[in-house]
């Protein structure tokens, strides 16, 4: 009998001593949380999130270039008695532009200050990551347009969008370009970038450029992610086994 006149359950005796073994589960969950293979998946996702900010401003900027190719959606919009319709999506499309340049420099930044404050003293880790940035966008040209268009940006103006409509027999396309020649009134790119420009034509094509950019850019962050995996493996692999093994407890104890 219990001091408050209750009759204790008999699987509460018997359950009593095993469970006064057994750690609490929020001093576990604290213990995994401290681990070295949390703070080496942590570091993982960390790689994740940098991109994304770059990533899911190319994500919408793409969206929109896919839903004019619904002419239900575009057939309105170019219009040519409705330009106020038009004006609005060029309006939209330099919005998101901007919003995909000012992305990928926080990428490079967050991603170069991500590196040296957790991997500074991995002089072999840190050589393989400057490497393989360098081998993938030292000789990019369009890569350095897209760092020069930031800047032509944040000097001198948004760039002027105009939109380019590809029609064929049974289909048709439209798509975002820059013309060429405002871009060239700027005084401030170099040579080799005023050279590229000019060999587009009357304009370049910005969602072409912007997608081969984000696809390399995924491709040197998965690259990242697997290395830092790799390097963390012995910490990880036995941390997920407890991971899993906090689950089932979890899952006995509240029935789930």
């Amino acid at each position: 009998m219990t001091e408050t006149g209750v009759q204790p359950d008999p699987a509460d005796e018997q359950t009593a001593p095993e469970e006064a073994g057994r750690p609490s589960l929020l001093d576990w969950q604290k213990r995994l949380n401290a681990s070295p293979g949390c703070r080496a998946i942590a570091l993982g996702d960390r790689v994740k999130r940098i991109g994304y900010v770059f990533q899911g401003n190319v994500a919408q900027y793409k969206s929109l270039v896919a839903e004019l190719q619904n002419p239900v959606v575009s057939g309105p919009i170019l219009d040519v008695r409705n330009p106020e319709a038009h004006d609005r999506l060029l309006s939209e499309a330099e919005r998101l532009l901007h919003n995909v340049l000012m992305g990928m420099s926080t990428r490079v930044d967050q991603q170069r200050c991500f590196m040296e404050e957790h991997f500074q003293d991995d002089s072999a880790l840190m050589n393989e990551y400057r490497s393989k940035v360098t081998s993938m966008f030292k000789d990019d040209v369009e890569a350095k347009f897209l760092k020069g268009l930031r800047n032509y940006i944040t000097h001198a103006q948004l760039p002027v969008a105009q939109s380019r409509q590809t029609f064929g027999q049974e289909s048709f396309e439209i798509t975002f370009t820059l013309p060429a020649e405002p871009l060239l009134a700027w005084s401030r790119w170099s040579g080799e970038l005023r050279t590229w420009i000019a060999g587009q034509g009357d304009a370049v094509v910005i969602v072409d450029v912007v997608d081969a950019y984000a696809q390399k850019a995924g491709e040197l962050d998965k690259w990242l992610f697997d290395r830092i995996t790799l390097k963390y493996r012995a910490d990880i692999d036995p941390y997920l086994r407890e991971c899993a093994e906090f689950d089932r407890e979890v899952a006995r104890v509240f029935g789930a």
